[in-house]
């Protein structure tokens, strides 16, 4: 393997760290919403950053069109994909090179 692909796999792991903040500011934008209109408490928000339960599905379809730019929906599969990127990008950055 070369050096350059090796240097790229670090790359890979701060894409992940960055879409996984991007996936979580979308869950914040759409949740601190649903918090503050008192349909959900921050513990059962929580539990919708990696799932669509029926609770988080109620909750979403309760949101007005008060929200940044009018979007009203969250997708987890947004925060899986981004801790598979950055689990990726660790995992092979912290591979021994072969000689």
């Amino acid at each position: 393997m070369t050096s350059s692909v090796r240097a790229s796999y670090p790359a890979v792991a701060i894409a992940g760290a960055v879409s996984a903040l991007i996936a979580l500011g979308w869950w914040w934008l759409i949740f601190s919403k649903v918090v503050e209109n008192d349909y959900l408490t921050v513990g059962q928000a929580v539990t919708c950053i990696a799932g669509a339960t029926d609770l988080c599905s109620l909750a979403q379809a309760l949101c007005t069109n008060d929200h940044l730019y009018g979007i009203r929906w969250y997708a987890p599969e947004a925060f899986w994909a981004a801790a598979a990127i950055l689990v990726a990008g660790v995992l092979l950055s912290a591979r021994p090179s072969r000689a």
